[in-house]
């Protein structure tokens, strides 16, 4: 029989992201990945050389996964965000191993520091008209950034305030509004 390592190494990222996304680089279990993803754990270390490596591999695919599928886009910062809070909404796994990152391997994962460095260099560059917000770049790009991930890491009592399924999908759709609209305005002229 043939193997397919790509194949292979494919179904192990799956498994890997689902485990890491669920329980964190030091609760994640070589073992679950192997069973779940059909590999045994040899090879696993083969392909990656270690749990950590394992981990960086699967936060290069989850990152790499969300920057191709939402482009940052400095000249639509409010369009940016609501399609941000629809991929977090769609893809959990992404904000969940973003938050075991920052939380266990702040240093791990693609650096992906020259397409932020890209894109602030062209909000301040002034062709996108963000700079008269008055915000410096940066910061703009953080709290917009912040709008999208903060109802899906608010306190369910906070979310439960609103009438209804905090989750339903018109509530969602009713928050994406108001993430978009907050974005617009924190982008918007100083008076």
């Amino acid at each position: 029989m043939v193997r397919d390592s790509a194949a292979t190494q494919n179904r192990i990222l799956k498994a890997a992201i689902e485990e890491f996304a669920a329980h964190g680089l030091a609760g994640a279990r070589v073992g679950r990945i192997a069973e779940a993803s059909g590999a045994n754990q040899r090879s696993i270390y083969v392909y990656y050389g270690s749990k950590e490596g394992l981990f960086n591999a699967a936060l290069r695919r989850v990152i790499s996964d969300l920057v191709e599928a939402v482009p940052l886009t400095e000249d639509d910062l409010p369009g940016y965000a609501g399609r941000m809070f629809d991929y977090l909404l769609e893809h959990p796994e992404a904000l969940r191993m973003g938050m075991w990152r920052h939380l266990e391997r702040p240093a791990s994962g693609p650096d992906v520091s020259d397409v932020y460095a890209q894109k602030i260099e062209a909000m301040a560059g002034g062709g996108s008209g963000l700079t008269a917000s008055g915000l410096p770049p940066t910061d703009l790009l953080v709290l917009v950034q912040g709008l999208t991930s903060s109802w899906l890491l608010s306190p369910r009592d906070l979310l439960a305030a609103a009438d209804g399924d905090p989750y339903s999908p018109d509530r969602l759709a009713a928050h994406r509004t108001a993430i978009v609209e907050a974005a617009r305005r924190l982008c918007a002229p100083v008076p």
